[in-house]
């Protein structure tokens, strides 16, 4: 009997046992198709994306289903408003990025000690490695390489960062080149702004999405003033590309990067 975790949450805790059967389904490319007069064939063109997925799991309750449905049904309503993590014995690998469906539709046995459905997630097309969450610390002090490290994208995808940086009283700065040394982005953290000061801040920058949080304590903040971006190459992202070396040069910041590889 399988079973997937939520949130940090696993079905069995509701006595919800699963199947593996529906999670094989594979994303689709996000292509926009145009009739063309007095052309044969339809015009198509792929905007560089992919459209989410759904994942489907046939689950049940063998037991004591009357008990245990409320609890059930008021914590998978409770995701149903965002992304989770969603992780499942079936694919120990990777994980996805889910939002819970509704309505879930039961088929109660005898007496209503028994009941199956069928659970539906939205998820992103992206399934994330568990290496890709693994911290990578980038301090000079640490590295044989002074203010250079090495990463190697294992993917035949781009990889979009996570990269949590702790503010002194300077900029922070991360260059991100190619095998043969060749810029690919540049992504400079301000510790001021004409607004405000991140001075002995955390900031957390989401290469994904293009968006920075600033911590400090228990206080979390925007801070998308601090980011300045540039690209080269044809990149548009701060990335880490696919297949290859990245080469990282880092200049005063002690810097945290979980690139999250992913396959589609």
């Amino acid at each position: 009997m399988g079973f997937f975790v939520l949130d940090g949450k696993c079905s069995q805790d509701y006595g919800v046992n699963l199947s593996g059967s529906g999670t094989w389904t594979t994303p689709q490319r996000n292509v926009e198709t145009a009739e063309v007069p007095g052309r044969n064939g339809s015009l198509i063109t792929y905007v560089g994306s992919w459209k989410n997925v759904e994942v489907e799991y046939p689950a049940w309750i063998a037991r004591r289903f009357d008990d245990k449905w409320d609890s059930f049904t008021s914590w998978w309503n409770a995701h149903t408003d965002k992304y989770y993590e969603l992780h499942d014995s079936y694919h120990p690998d990777y994980f996805r990025m889910a939002r819970a469906l509704t309505p879930i539709e039961p088929s109660v046995g005898t007496l209503n000690r028994s009941g199956s459905f069928d659970l539906r997630f939205s998820c992103k097309p992206q399934k994330y490695l568990h290496d890709g969450l693994v911290k990578r610390t980038l301090n000079s002090e640490e590295l044989s390489y002074g203010n250079e490290f090495h990463l190697k994208n294992p993917t035949e995808f781009d990889a979009y960062p996570l990269i949590v940086a702790r503010m002194g009283d300077t900029d922070s700065q991360l260059t991100i080149c190619n095998e043969r040394d060749s810029v690919i982005c540049n992504l400079r953290l301000k510790h001021a702004t004409s607004h405000d000061t991140y001075i002995g801040n955390v900031l957390t920058y989401d290469a994904e999405i293009h968006e920075c949080a600033a911590s400090a304590g228990s206080v979390v903040r925007d801070a998308n003033d601090a980011v300045v971006e540039s690209f080269e190459n044809n990149f548009k992202h701060i990335v880490l590309p696919a297949g290859q070396e990245a080469i990282i040069y880092f200049w005063d910041c002690d810097i945290d990067i979980y690139p999250r590889w992913y396959m589609i």
